[in-house]
């Protein structure tokens, strides 16, 4: 009887949890009504009310004169409320980048911090007017597929030759890394070349840097060098005023090097082979000029 009987109390508790699943999948909110109505950022614990019930956050709680709520002037309890602190730690959402494959529910208070360190956040196509957005490997397929955008495959470290046609070209190095270098239209007698690295994850510090060189006559070459790469998701465009070097506008044949800081953990034998690879494939332009 004491087995019936627990067996009975087992299947109640999973159809009352069943039923707590499908009452959280069907719920909708304004959720504004969570976030501090000083601040306007999403409650946390711990969470203070006035005697009206009206809340504020710790930090704004820490502010207010007196202690006086800002909405009608009622003192802020010293106690947190312990049932919307419940609330708020209850409330899931998907993130932001939920489009981009991350499928990670979050603690509605942690969002900004989830978005700050989530993976799967995106970069941008700068061509105006487009708008597509994604990993950087479908942003190469984009470039190349829909905007024709001329690729090259380079090494770190090995020169390889471009044209400086006006126009985007892309550059992917053999570790995956993906750069774009701008060669503007010229509105004075030269072009201005811009180099940025594509990558969701901005550091504070670059660890790429490239020279690019050209001659325009015989006995003349000018070398141009850029220490810090920007990294950049390019979700505001390309980055304004970032021209590093000019070249005239008769089609110079620009000699360009990227280095790393990530090959000083190679030994220089290891170097040596690479620099001296004749793999092919490096430094080769697909879709460039012909």
């Amino acid at each position: 009887m004491e087995a019936k009987s627990s067996s009975i109390k087992k299947e109640t508790e999973a159809m009352e949890e069943a039923e707590r699943v499908v009452k959280k999948q069907n719920v909708t909110m304004a959720m504004e009504v969570f976030d501090c109505p000083v601040c306007s950022t999403p409650l946390r614990p711990p969470v203070f009310q006035c005697a009206l019930g009206h809340f504020v956050c710790s930090p704004c709680r820490d502010k207010l004169p007196d202690s006086k709520c800002q909405a009608c002037s009622g003192v802020v309890l010293k106690s947190s409320c312990y049932g919307i602190e419940r609330i708020v730690e209850s409330i899931l959402v998907p993130c932001p980048y939920a489009e981009h494959g991350c499928t990670d529910m979050i603690t509605y208070y942690l969002k900004g911090e989830h978005k700050q360190a989530c993976p799967h956040e995106p970069c941008y196509c700068p061509e105006p007017g487009c708008g597509f957005a994604g990993t950087t490997a479908a942003l190469l397929d984009h470039f190349t597929s829909q905007h024709k955008w001329p690729t090259t495959v380079f090494k770190y470290y090995v020169s390889f030759d471009l044209i400086a046609k006006p126009g985007m070209h892309v550059l992917r190095a053999q570790d995956g890394n993906l750069f774009l270098l701008n060669v503007s239209s010229p509105e004075s007698v030269l072009h201005g070349i811009s180099l940025v690295r594509i990558q969701p994850k901005v550091s504070e510090l670059s660890r790429f840097g490239c020279s690019v060189g050209f001659s325009c006559w015989k006995g003349h070459y000018q070398l141009s060098s850029l220490d810090a790469i920007t990294s950049t998701s390019l979700s505001d465009g390309l980055p304004k005023s970032s021209f590093f070097s000019f070249v005239p506008k008769s089609s110079a044949v620009l000699t360009v090097t990227i280095d790393t800081e990530l090959m000083c953990d190679i030994n220089d034998d290891e170097l040596e082979e690479e620099a001296s690879d004749d793999d092919d494939s490096y430094g080769e332009e697909d879709g460039g000029e012909e």
